[in-house]
């Protein structure tokens, strides 16, 4: 995915979007602008939402976050990204894909693609983490509260 900058939600994305960045400078050599928002904006010092880098017309953003349940932190960002004349999201990377519902039966990831007509990637989800729980024993019965609790609010694919 071709972009220019990353942005981390607060407040679980900002330690996501500075290690992602960190780390893309020291594997990829790429030195990427980045930022993140402040949950109300600031009237003093350098004031606004933003910390760091402010995307300008013509660029693409990445949005990196820790976790999606129902799309809320992402619509919250392009709520903010939106604001910002010329600027495009490309993308944005999940860590983790609960694989709930969003506001339909359909999953929460789909239904921010549809919305917002970017893609939208997980490192792992929840049936990754599941897999892994199941290779001990010890593990059953948090395995068994997972999957009841994923028949109820799971996503219908």
């Amino acid at each position: 995915v071709p972009f220019d900058m990353l942005f981390g939600p607060a407040y679980k994305g900002i330690p996501l979007v500075t290690a992602t960045a960190a780390a893309m400078a020291e594997h990829e050599g790429r030195d990427l602008p980045f930022a993140f928002n402040r949950k109300e904006a600031k009237d003093h010092g350098e004031g606004g939402v933003f910390v760091g880098y402010v995307p300008k017309a013509g660029e693409e953003v990445v949005i990196v976050e820790d976790v999606i349940t129902a799309g809320t932190a992402i619509r919250e960002s392009m709520a903010i990204l939106g604001n910002l004349e010329g600027v495009k999201v490309a993308a944005t990377f999940i860590m983790v894909d609960r694989k709930e519902k969003g506001k339909t039966d359909k999953g929460a990831m789909e239904e921010v693609r549809d919305e917002f007509g970017f893609p939208v990637y997980s490192v792992v989800d929840v049936y990754d983490i599941i897999e892994y729980l199941e290779e001990d024993e010890k593990n059953a019965e948090n395995v068994a509260r997972i999957k009841k609790y994923l028949e109820v609010n799971g996503a219908k694919a």
